[in-house]
């Protein structure tokens, strides 16, 4: 693990000076490849190996200038050395011009850069041979424990004795070393650093016996990666051949306790009611061990997050890990995904993590790695909510936008809806709209919402808007075909809301009374001319008024009638169509005035909209649409529930195409009334609608500002 980082370090650091000092020293054109100096406090032991990675490196030869003494080896293929360093070392590597230092393998003794904490340096001799059964023993044992629970490894400093550093002084010395560890436990000792001369054994040491192990054979990476006995303790007992000489070694131990494996203890096939672990960042690698004897194997669970679209990749050294992948939703469901656990997927709707279940017939390290691509809306996980938050929900599921900055979203083609929040700190409150691209096929609103039930207050459509101190919402809405839809926005922050003191304000008015007169008088005389020309015409106005009294009493009537037929159970459509073209055919002004004031009024240069609820208590309501000079074509007009619910369209008449929520008007010719009867399938609490259509040949929308409370 960290072993390969500091081999990597104190290589460079072996190598600094070496490109820049390659120059010819002999007429043999011998070309210097490594000269470097380093400082040791006290006395330690240091091996260093080069191999030639060619046939034959010619001239190659390590020199090693120290204050004990100096040392050269030459050898065209293999080198290797082991001293004390002391004082002030330098080194100089040299071989004949064609060899450069790309031909080179390089190992030295890596611990130098390693925390002194983390390491056991053999001071006094250690042991030659294993103690025998009740023998006293007073000498440090090594406790290589890798304390890094896969949960919160990331907040603490993992502690431990993970370096071994000694040396054989001759062929006859031999080095015995007691390994800490409890039976079951993984012991991962990284390939040796040491002579090719040396050797390792591993014996249990018990109250009543010791016994020398059979021969551990590495892995194929050249590392050992056993389980800790059972029935008493691990050594090692490190030698070499009588003829040999002095020998410096390294060795880099990792113990596994499976009750380390998480924060609660070992991993198990159950994760349980625990919250799953935090999604890891691109760095992060998931790890673990799982064996033959662990029959049930690991299982861990991740955070994730509504259609978001994930890279999986698990693998172990050797391909023994078998991987399981299932999707977990918010109810508890799981759903298995098939593969090996190498594919690109995207999480549904409703999942809340991911869950990994790891089992294995050998000793096997297992490893994990995900990344989000593309990223989440609004830079967080996954897909933003279709639907604004109740009191029940967890605020943090939906993405905080902040003021000033560019949003990036994405929605699927089987969403149309975004809900994003944002935080006023503002103490007054602050003035906000919404600056996105128009040609982007998404509508926004921006709601102000109640602080303590979360009911909508009041609205804009991305216009300038004053929100109060508090948690915000925006709501964004695809607007068109079910296709993947990019957007970008800002919620751009105009300032603080301010409230002007009347006390700075002084009446000056009476300064312009003369004004106001002369105004009065001008304004005033076109309209004494026009009483003139027309003062025949209202004369005779009572007939007028008769005129204009019958017909609201049939208005009247045709309502009395209209709302009759709709609360009856068996109702007839011609009747019905009747009335509401009879409606249309009617003065706008006069229908208005004769329902009364609608729940929501929408006027704009090129329609009004009217919309008032039939019968108090029933699903149905009368919508009414007045086209100004010009036409729309294609028109449709559709329903939704601002706060997310599902609503959709049960009946129409007069009879059009509808579907879902939308219904389709074709073309609503100029200056003429449309009156529809809808009837609302669903639940919402709020009911908001807009109208789309070619005006033109352009496209325009006509959206209220606000919802009609449908509770």
């Amino acid at each position: 693990m960290g072993r390969t980082a500091n081999a990597i370090f104190v290589l460079f650091i072996f190598l600094i000076g070496g490109v820049s000092h390659a120059t010819a020293q002999d007429s043999e054109n011998s070309v210097t490849l490594i000269e470097n100096s380093s400082e040791f406090d006290q006395p330690l032991p240091i091996f260093i190996k080069i191999w030639c990675q060619k046939s034959s490196c010619p001239g190659l030869e390590l020199k090693v200038m120290a204050t004990d003494g100096n040392y050269t080896v030459s050898n065209p293929n293999r080198i290797e050395l082991s001293f004390v360093a002391s004082g002030r070392v330098d080194f100089l590597v040299i071989a004949n011009s064609g060899t450069s230092i790309d031909d080179l393998f390089f190992e030295m003794s890596q611990w130098v850069n390693a925390n002194s904490s983390s390491m056991i340096i053999e001071g006094d001799d250690w042991l030659d041979n294993i103690p025998s059964p009740g023998i006293a023993v007073n000498q440090q044992l090594v406790d290589p424990t890798w304390d890094c629970p896969i949960d919160n490894c990331h907040e603490i400093h993992p502690t431990g004795v993970h370096w071994v550093i000694g040396s054989l002084i001759d062929g006859s010395d031999k080095d015995s070393i007691e390994i800490l560890g409890d039976a079951g436990d993984i012991i991962e000792i990284s390939v040796p650093l040491m002579p090719e001369s040396v050797e390792i054994e591993f014996w249990l040491r018990n109250d009543s016996t010791k016994t020398l192990f059979e021969a551990f054979e590495p892995d194929e990476d050249g590392q050992f990666r056993f389980i800790y006995p059972e029935n008493g303790n691990l050594w090692l007992r490190i030698k070499q051949l009588p003829e040999n000489g002095f020998a410096a070694y390294e060795l880099y131990i990792l113990r596994h306790s499976p009750n380390l494996e998480a924060s609660w203890g070992e991993l198990a096939a159950d994760w349980g009611e625990r919250e799953p672990l935090l999604f890891p960042s691109e760095a992060q690698i998931l790890r673990g061990w799982v064996s033959s004897s662990d029959t049930e194997g690991d299982t861990i669970r991740v955070e994730s997050a509504s259609r978001m679209g994930l890279t999986l990749t698990c693998w172990d050294r050797f391909e023994e890990v078998n991987f399981e992948v299932s999707l977990i939703s918010s109810d508890g469901t799981v759903f298995d995904l098939e593969g090996d656990c190498t594919n690109a997927i995207t999480t549904n709707v409703d999942t809340v993590a991911l869950e990994f279940r790891m089992n294995s017939e050998t000793l096997s390290e297992w490893n994990i790695a995900l990344t989000e691509y593309p990223k989440g809306d609004a830079g967080a996980m996954g897909d933003a909510p279709d639907r604004l938050w109740v009191i029940s929900d967890d605020f943090s599921n939906w993405p905080n936008v902040s003021f000033n900055e560019t949003i990036e979203a994405r929605m699927s083609g089987d969403e149309f809806v975004d809900v994003f929040g944002f935080e006023v700190t503002s103490a007054n409150g602050s003035k906000l709209h919404i600056d996105a691209d128009l040609t982007q096929p998404v509508t926004y609103q921006i709601f102000v919402l109640n602080q303590e039930t979360w009911s909508i207050e009041n609205a804009s459509n991305g216009g300038l808007i004053d929100v109060p101190y508090g948690i915000h919402a925006i709501r964004v809405e695809k607007i068109g075909d079910a296709s993947l839809t990019y957007y970008d926005f800002k919620l751009i922050d105009d300032g603080d809301i301010v409230e002007m003191d009347p006390g700075l304000f002084t009446d000056q008015s009476n300064l312009f009374t003369d004004y106001y007169i002369f105004a009065g008088f001008f304004l005033l005389a076109p309209a004494v001319l026009v009483i003139f020309w027309n003062r025949n015409r209202w004369r005779d106005g009572i007939n007028q008024i008769e005129i204009e009294q019958h017909e609201l009493r049939r208005l009247r009537r045709l309502r009395e009638r209209l709302t009759t037929l709709l609360a009856e159970e068996e109702t007839n459509e011609q009747v019905i169509d009747s009335a509401l073209h009879q409606l249309g055919d009617s003065p706008w002004q006069a229908v208005v005035e004769d329902w009364g004031g609608p729940l929501i009024r929408h006027n704009t240069e090129q329609v009004e909209i009217c919309a008032w609820r039939i019968n108090e208590g029933n699903n149905t309501m009368l919508i009414g649409i007045r086209i100004a000079e010009s036409a729309w074509e294609m028109a449709a007009m559709r329903v939704y529930a601002p706060e997310g619910a599902s609503v959709s369209i049960a009946e129409v008449s007069p009879k059009h195409l509808f579907n879902g929520d939308e219904i389709f008007l074709d073309t609503l010719s100029p200056l003429t009334s449309t009156f529809l009867r809808l009837s609302i399938s669903g639940e919402p609490s709020n009911i908001g609608f807009h109208l789309s259509g070619l005006v033109n040949s352009e496209p325009l929308a006509a959206v209220p500002n606000r919802a009609i409370d449908w509770s």
